[in-house]
């Protein structure tokens, strides 16, 4: 909160700077203006209003545009405003000439420049009164303007409570009922002892202080001195209330035990410092109690500079000094150090980790979505279902399917790609497999055909040279070239058959040709022929 009023106090100071200067600044700013103004009216006074255009009338421009026309305009009429003022003033001045008698044009002028330095005053007056109000209304939201914001049961809401007093002390401050009057000299223990108790306390609460000081974050250069000496206060008026809280109880407590005693004592009392000094008593007090507040004083100053306190044992004069003990050497120095390094190595431990767990969160839910994405296509496949994996789900028993789910939680992209692999696999096999059936088919269809047409070759007269048993003949190896052979060689061997077939139809050409009985003569005349 302080850090954030403090931002916005800076932020303030940097936009005003450029229009706050100092006191000595401003006057010499300000006879620098009267000197310059002196210098343009010269000796005499000014006689007419003070203006950057003299032109009587301002002609409308076409060409003027945004800035430039608005500039005009606001100039035209400026120069209509002083022609009514210049018209009012005479009429004025006649009125006044006819009244009171003639006026000097230098008494107008002093008047004109009168006014206008009036106004400006009022003007720079106006701007700070609303730059104070500014800033009162921003103070107003701010948390600090509300009126619980410096309350003490809230302040002190989290602290511990203050330690009660010790019934020693309390004891100590009671008058005596035994005594029949009280002794200077028991009182000056007592007050000696009470100081002893004191620094006993102050000690106490300085080990209690550094150590609180060590648990703390805050450091005491970012907090500010206004924020110092608020804590000052508020810790004096709670120290106050609570000693006058306490002895408050204490004189209760007392009262509450004399009962029907209380006359007597008060009496003993009155009768014992009718006998004693009071004065100088009184005196002996107001020193010790004027030495006690010097040095809660110096503690406070030094706890806001944050010393290393030394505070010496009392020593009584009867008694022999005790030896110095020697203080130990300060060893921070050394250890700081390996705490740098130590909090450095702590701080990329936690990075390393933090971008460990980053990676891994971020590679989860990657592969999360892969095998989403995967499981979603596989659903929708209808290539893996025709072909599943001989030892997948399907066919282990469920014990084991539950076994393997529940031991190697997310399974990785390979699981959910092998039956895609298998599948494929599987569906090339088979394509395999019935492209061969089909051409063990067509070999088997081929060769029927090549038999029956070897055996309407024999029904229409074919020779059948170099023909098989079955019917085969060239042809088949024809048809089987073409499959083995090149492109080349194929048509080479279709058309030698083609040209063996011309041969053969020329050969045959009627049913008698078939007949070859040799007949003699007549066989013999028709080869002739």
């Amino acid at each position: 909160m302080e850090s954030a009023g403090n931002d916005t106090i800076r932020g303030i100071q940097k936009t005003l700077e450029p229009y706050i200067r100092p006191r000595e600044e401003v006057t010499r700013i300000r006879q620098i203006l009267a000197a310059h103004l002196d210098s343009c009216l010269g000796d005499g006074d000014a006689s007419g209003p003070l203006a950057l255009a003299d032109a009587t009338s301002i002609a409308p421009s076409k060409a003027a545009r945004g800035l430039q026309k608005e500039y005009l305009d606001a100039l035209g009429a400026n120069i209509r405003a002083r022609a009514e003022f210049a018209a009012c003033c005479k009429e004025q001045g006649r009125f006044d000439e006819d009244d009171a008698g003639p006026k000097t044009s230098g008494d107008q002028g002093a008047d004109r420049l009168q006014e206008h330095l009036a106004v400006l005053r009022l003007r720079q007056r106006r701007e700070k009164l609303q730059v104070i109000e500014r800033g009162l209304n921003s103070l107003e939201q701010k948390p600090a303007a509300s009126p619980g914001f410096l309350d003490p049961a809230e302040i002190f809401r989290d602290s511990r409570p203050l330690p009660s007093v010790p019934r020693e002390l309390l004891t100590a401050l009671t008058i005596d009922k035994a005594a029949a009057g009280p002794d200077l000299r028991d009182l000056i223990d007592q007050l000696e002892r009470h100081v002893l108790q004191t620094k006993l306390l102050l000690r106490r609460e300085e080990q209690l202080l550094e150590t609180v000081k060590a648990r703390s974050t805050a450091r005491p250069e970012t907090i500010s001195e206004r924020a110092k000496l608020d804590a000052l206060d508020t810790t004096r008026v709670e120290l106050i209330n609570w000693m006058e809280t306490e002895l408050g109880k204490a004189g209760g407590d007392d009262a509450d035990a004399d009962g029907p005693d209380a006359h007597k004592h008060r009496a003993l009392a009155a009768a014992a410092a009718g006998s004693v000094n009071m004065e100088e008593q009184l005196a002996s007090i107001k020193e010790k109690y004027t030495q006690y507040l010097d040095a809660r004083k110096t503690l406070l100053q030094l706890v806001s500079q944050q010393p290393q306190p030394i505070i010496k044992p009392p020593t009584r004069q009867t008694a022999p000094p005790p030896p110095p003990t020697p203080i130990p050497q300060p060893t921070a120095h050394l250890l700081a150090p390996s705490l740098s390094r130590l909090l450095l190595l702590a701080h990329e431990q936690k990075s390393q980790i933090a971008q460990k767990s980053h990676l891994t969160a971020s590679l989860t839910t990657q592969l999360r979505e892969t095998n989403k994405l995967l499981s979603h296509l596989s659903d929708e496949s209808q290539l893996v279902p025709s072909h599943p994996i001989p030892g997948g789900p399907a066919g282990r028993s469920n014990a084991a399917a539950f076994a393997e789910a529940t031991s190697s939680g997310i399974d990785g992209p390979s699981a959910r790609v092998r039956p895609w692999v298998f599948a494929a696999d599987s569906a090339k096999i088979a394509t395999l497999e019935a492209v061969a059936e089909k051409i063990e088919e067509g070999q088997v269809a081929l060769e029927g055909s090549m038999r029956t047409l070897g055996e309407i070759g024999e029904l229409l007269g074919d020779p059948g040279d170099g023909q098989n048993k079955d019917g085969t003949g060239e042809e088949e190896d024809v048809w089987l070239a073409e499959g083995a052979q090149p492109e080349g060689r194929t048509v080479g061997g279709r058309r030698q058959t083609l040209r063996q077939r011309e041969k053969a139809v020329v050969q045959v050409r009627t049913v008698w040709d078939l007949l070859d009985g040799g007949l003699g003569l007549i066989g013999g005349e028709k080869e002739m022929v």
